[in-house]
């Protein structure tokens, strides 16, 4: 099957901002505000004291003793305050079953035809439990995990609720106890059903509540500052409006999105214990790698044209195979997947 010159898929994933608080004594929530500050930053870039050809600069001993002085924005737990909460919402759509816009009808009857099978052979339970386990490990507190310890609390919009009390000692290769993998199997269920049925309202909201000491640092998302030489705060964090018209910071829901995305471990089977944030390419940016050159013929896109070879696998043998589950996966993160009309 190839590719047509219009195809897209809307997200099935729809996460909200992250944002933070606190607890007062009354029990009342409060923004978590920020402190700017400026810090002299010692020189100490290679390109300080030496040229792009490994020779030295002609720079003086005092000028690269000199600091660069930077205006940045921090974020600290209040004095006293032992617990902050990180709160976001998930919408989950069936938005993976059927493309959003195709202009040829063989593919998108092939791409239904597959993603039918995928669903009817439980497919999506698979993606659905990585997704949960990102979700009750707190993979989307990002640095944040690095507290003194943090449980997981998860609102079903079938007015169920789970809670893992010691997320932060979850892993994703090992064993769970009994009543985390309970939570887990819940939410999987959960999750997998709104994305293999269109006919059902899949909805979250998800709360972390860190045990931390006073003046902890927070980090939230930070805001691209295209000039970041210019006047203002160099260093900006996201925020959103709390109560009273007070700030507080936040995650952007793209950065929560992404680590809930960090489930392919298909990539290659001797390795399987580095998971990737699911890309067409295999994006490693750690090692600043693709693992899914199109060399490898493991990318999306040469294995999305083996569509009709991967349905007739599902029909005659039942099975999906892990290449089927990262086509998919894709899909469920959604994008454009089309090819240009233009010939070269």
């Amino acid at each position: 099957m190839d590719l047509c010159t219009n195809l897209s898929y809307s997200r099935s994933l729809w996460p909200g901002k992250g944002y933070f608080y606190y607890l007062d004594k009354e029990g009342n929530k409060q923004a978590l505000s920020t402190d700017k500050t400026y810090l002299r930053s010692s020189k100490s870039g290679f390109f300080e004291a030496f040229g792009s050809d490994n020779v030295a600069k002609n720079i003086s001993t005092h000028e690269l003793a000199t600091s660069n002085i930077q205006y940045v924005e921090e974020c600290y737990t209040p004095p006293f305050v032992n617990e902050i909460y990180c709160q976001f919402s998930l919408r989950i759509k069936a938005n993976s079953l059927c493309p959003d816009v195709c202009n040829d009808p063989y593919i998108k009857n092939t791409l239904i035809q597959l993603s039918s099978l995928y669903a009817k052979n439980g497919g999506y339970k698979e993606l659905a439990y990585r997704y949960a386990k990102n979700i009750l490990m707190g993979t989307w507190l990002w640095r944040n995990q690095d507290c003194r310890g943090f449980s997981i609390t998860v609102h079903l919009a079938n007015n169920k609720s789970l809670v893992v009390l010691d997320a932060h000692k979850l892993d994703w290769y090992l064993k769970w106890k009994k009543t985390d993998h309970d939570s887990l199997i819940l939410l999987t269920d959960f999750i997998a059903n709104a994305l293999a049925d269109k006919k059902l309202f899949g909805y979250i909201d998800v709360v972390a509540k860190l045990s931390v000491g006073g003046g902890d640092e927070i980090i939230p998302s930070q805001e691209f500052l295209q000039d970041a030489k210019g006047k203002g705060t160099q260093r900006r964090f996201s925020k959103t409006i709390f109560e009273n018209h007070i700030e507080t910071v936040a995650f952007h829901s793209q950065k929560i999105g992404a680590a809930l995305q960090i489930i392919d471990d298909w990539w290659f089977e001797q390795n399987d214990e580095k998971r990737l944030r699911v890309n067409e390419y295999g994006s490693d940016r750690s090692d600043a790698v693709a693992r899914r050159h199109p060399t490898m013929n493991n990318d999306f896109y040469s294995l999305i044209k083996r569509t009709e070879e991967w349905i007739s696998y599902i029909e005659n043998d039942d099975e999906i195979t892990s290449d089927i589950h990262f086509i998919m996966a894709v899909l469920v993160k959604g994008g454009l997947f089309n090819k240009s009309s233009s010939k070269k």
